[in-house]
């Protein structure tokens, strides 16, 4: 298909079409949708949190609490950039979970990920989003050669997001829209147990 990128065919070739903060708020909504029943769940954008290394500014700071109370602490980085995400910034926020404390963390870009930060991510336990356009969602839905678009009567979120992890032998797909954040309250599930 030629909306993908031929150096890795699960990004687009085009980052996805959203403002910083459109996609920041885009993010902190599919968050807040993950809350567990009988849990909370607390999302913050540009949360602090302290380190050894000092305060960190998080682009969106999650607090889970489980179990009546024990308190889960996700970071979440933003990354709106025109080219997939590499491998050290993976590590970056690997690092920063480990001086903060935190118990997870969660990288979302709008150009995807390179296949050595999402091998890195899933060694790690980071979760891995590629925000894209709805439409481009639509694309990889549909069979045939070529792009695809959506007949008229077809209602797509704006955009969409792919949580991906690495396998043995390729890259694993979970598609994440405003109805259906089913792949992130999977991941968080794993991530609490």
């Amino acid at each position: 298909m030629r909306d993908r990128n031929p150096l890795s065919p699960w990004n687009p070739s085009i980052p996805a079409e959203i403002t910083p903060s459109e996609f920041e708020d885009l993010v902190l909504t599919w968050l807040r949708k993950c809350g567990p029943d009988n849990e909370l769940i607390e999302a913050e954008h540009l949360g602090t949190i302290d380190g050894a290394g000092g305060e960190y500014k998080i682009d969106v700071l999650v607090r889970l609490n489980v179990f009546g109370g024990a308190v889960v602490v996700i970071l979440v980085e933003c990354k709106h950039q025109g080219r997939p995400v590499e491998r050290d910034e993976a590590m970056v926020l690997e690092a920063k979970l480990r001086d903060v404390g935190a118990h997870k963390g969660m990288l979302f870009s709008t150009s995807g990920f390179q296949k050595g930060a999402i091998q890195y991510a899933t060694a790690h336990g980071l979760a891995m989003i590629a925000v894209v356009n709805g439409e481009w969602l639509y694309g990889t839905r549909s069979t045939g050669n070529g792009p695809v678009a959506p007949p008229p009567w077809v209602r797509l979120d704006r955009f969409a997001g792919l949580r991906m992890t690495s396998t043995d032998s390729s890259i694993s797909c979970h598609t994440i829209e405003l109805g259906r954040v089913d792949a992130l309250k999977e991941w968080l599930a794993e991530s609490c147990v």
